[in-house]
């Protein structure tokens, strides 16, 4: 297959174990051939007792975390268990297994459901060879623009699972459901972070969905083993069996994530924002990841980033980074009528020809050493 080497389950696991920090290239690995039972068998086998898994190293130093391979395996199967009614027959996975997001949806997943994945690390490849028709797509924020762009990478698409990692939805997942068709798209949506696995979840369809904004505010619901946890008034703190383990090898007691939230019950909560994306300017609250989100869809260009500035007479304020865009000159008139309508002014706007980005998107490089927490 062009493109795409078909290394074995063996193989595939033994790769991305032995250089974590070495991407895989494409590949496409066949789970479904192993008999019942061979593949956790298989993951007991080459998967050590404890696998290091770094924070992305965003907004400060990267730091190294260990999970258990029962913890990394109770989450694939509880991943499989919000999916599995859709009946996927295959994965498509943008996710790379350098995170714990990509090690569990593009690793350990597929094993679980005992379907074969596809791997997709980077743009301009071709189309899979597989036409599974009920796909699983374990995406990040750059796969939409891709399956937008090629109708033909998922085939027929009878049904299509999008699985997202806690990141803010972008405007053409609405756009990749809309063309997709109405009722074969269903989005689950999984929140959680380095140091505690996946939290919580939720699932959208229909409109919500069509409409990314108009679905933040439903609630999430804990994970069947995640309980709320004592923690500061305001902030996302939980306790469960998956929460990274400590240096002496123990699991953390809990973990109070750099997440703002209401709980509204023993098992839900509304999400308010991320500590590191929300900043105030003159007492005014902004959510980098929604001014993000306006600006795209204002602005004809291939990226662009809000990033905080230290600021002494306001405390912060937001600078525009604004990749290759089709029509430079029109960028600042653009930028102000979308942030006059929210309230919100910018300092300084730069034209780059790109902006640095990790493999999950987050940004790297300078200007993420620049933001500044509220």
């Amino acid at each position: 297959m062009e493109c795409y080497p078909e290394p074995s389950p063996r193989e595939f696991l033994t790769e991305v174990l032995a250089a974590p920090d070495r991407l895989p290239g494409p590949s496409v690995v066949r789970w479904d051939g192993l008999a019942a039972g061979a593949a956790a068998r298989l993951v007991a086998e080459v998967v050590p007792d404890l696998v290091e898994v770094c924070t992305s190293g965003s907004t400060g130093p990267a730091v190294r975390w260990h999970h258990s391979r029962w913890q990394l395996w109770t989450e694939a199967h509880l991943l499989a268990g919000l999916v599995r009614a859709d009946r996927p027959r295959a994965v498509l996975s943008f996710a790379p297994p350098a995170h714990l997001y990509g090690l569990v949806a593009t690793v350990l997943l597929p094993a679980a459901l005992g379907v074969p994945l596809c791997y997709w690390p980077r743009y301009g490849l071709p189309a899979p060879a597989l036409d599974a028709g009920r796909w699983l797509v374990a995406a990040i924020p750059w796969a939409f623009p891709v399956l937008l762009r090629d109708p033909s990478v998922l085939g027929r698409r009878e049904h299509v699972t999008v699985l997202h990692s806690t990141a803010t939805l972008p405007a053409t997942a609405g756009e990749f459901a809309a063309a997709t068709g109405p009722g074969r798209v269903r989005l689950v949506e999984v929140f959680g972070s380095t140091e505690t696995g996946a939290i919580a979840h939720r699932q959208r369809t229909g409109p919500s969905l069509r409409t990314p904004a108009a679905g933040a505010s439903e609630p999430w619901t804990l994970m069947d083993d995640v309980r709320f946890a004592p923690g500061p008034a305001g902030r996302l703190t939980v306790s469960g069996p998956r929460l990274a383990l400590a240096p002496d090898g123990r699991p953390l007691p809990r973990w109070t994530t750099d997440d703002h939230v209401r709980r509204l019950d023993d098992r839900t909560f509304r999400f308010h924002g991320r500590r590191s994306r929300l900043i105030k300017v003159n007492g005014r609250r902004i959510d980098l990841d929604v001014l993000e989100e306006r600006l795209r869809a204002a602005l004809a260009c291939a990226d662009l980033a809000c990033v905080p500035v230290a600021d002494p007479l306001r405390g912060e304020h937001v600078e525009l980074l604004v990749a290759a865009p089709g029509e430079p000159c029109l960028v600042p008139r653009r930028t102000t009528e979308v942030l006059r309508e929210l309230g919100v002014t910018v300092g300084r706007i730069t034209i780059v020809d790109r902006i640095d980005r990790g493999a999950t998107g987050k940004l790297r490089g300078p200007a993420a050493r620049r933001v500044v927490g509220p």
